[in-house]
């Protein structure tokens, strides 16, 4: 009876151990997912007053601010700095009450210090900052404010000087369980969803503060990370090494595209996770229109 009496309390504090930790979980993604909302709710705010301010032409958002783009006066009033090198170019602006960026959002932008860029692919879940740093580890377990977070980041290449500076620009990102950050590139390759994603969702956008790029998807297939990495190159030592990549890309896809690629063109990869085989991993490529 004793007996009996000590394996069920030890069943049951297994349980309870298992419960706390599926809890515990459950609120690191809500806190992960939080976080991005908020990232997203500001870069959408700045984008739309941005084309209040600068017309409907302008199609590029203004970059996450940090506490050094926007000095706050004593006198409660926001001077902002074009970034002219011309004397008497600063605006002053007084704050619209409830209508302007909230010391919350300010505070955010503040840790945001490596943030590079947004992508996003119309039509999908994937609508991100991107960061960067010095290697291709940090940003797997800290969000892109640079905390602790079960999602990470998504990221550029340490290796990628910026768009215009090299021939492939490479872009990482966790298949997270809820289906948030690069999940979605799943679908690009999973049997009864990859031709309506390759054919219907097959736009990348890319904003770096300066412009937003279009970048049109041509090749999708999976890889074993334990024994192929010509696509994780950003540049190559001539043009017969980048053809041969492109020409690789073309034959790897699970779909035909008309779509081509040249050697005077750039091209965007996305890298993923995937669950087809150990170690394997979704890649998307996109050509810049």
């Amino acid at each position: 009876m004793n007996r009996n009496r000590i394996v069920t309390s030890l069943l049951f504090c297994v349980f309870l151990t298992f419960i706390g930790l599926a809890v515990n979980e459950f609120f690191k993604y809500g806190r992960s997912t939080d976080i991005y909302e908020e990232a997203k709710e500001q870069y959408y705010e700045k984008k739309e007053l941005s084309v209040e301010l600068d017309g409907a032409d302008n199609t590029s958002a203004p970059q996450i601010t940090t506490d050094a783009d926007i000095a706050v006066t004593t006198d409660a009033t926001v001077v902002e700095d074009n970034g002219s090198d011309n004397e008497g170019n600063n605006t002053t602006v007084t704050p619209i009450d409830d209508g302007g960026v909230s010391e919350e959002v300010k505070q955010t932008a503040a840790e945001a210090g490596e943030v590079i860029g947004w992508v996003r692919i119309p039509g999908t879940g994937i609508d991100y900052p991107v960061v960067q740093t010095t290697d291709n580890e940090f940003y797997l377990t800290h969000n892109y404010k640079g905390d602790k977070d079960v999602k990470g980041a998504i990221y550029m290449d340490f290796r990628n000087d910026g768009i215009g500076d090299d021939r492939n620009y490479i872009l990482y990102g966790h298949k997270m369980i809820d289906g948030s950050m690069f999940s979605d590139l799943v679908y690009y390759v999973q049997d009864g969803s990859y031709e309506r994603y390759f054919y219907n969702y097959n736009t990348v956008k890319y904003d770096d503060y300066e412009e937003e790029t279009e970048w049109k998807i041509f090749s999708v297939y999976v890889v074993d990370l334990d024994k192929e990495d010509y696509y994780l190159y950003t540049n190559y030592s001539d043009d017969e090494k980048y053809q041969a990549f492109i020409d690789r890309a073309y034959r790897r896809s699970l779909l035909d595209s008309d779509i081509e690629v040249t050697l005077e063109d750039e091209i965007m990869t996305l890298v993923t996770c995937s669950f087809w085989y150990e170690n394997s991993r979704v890649i998307i490529h996109a050509v810049r229109q």
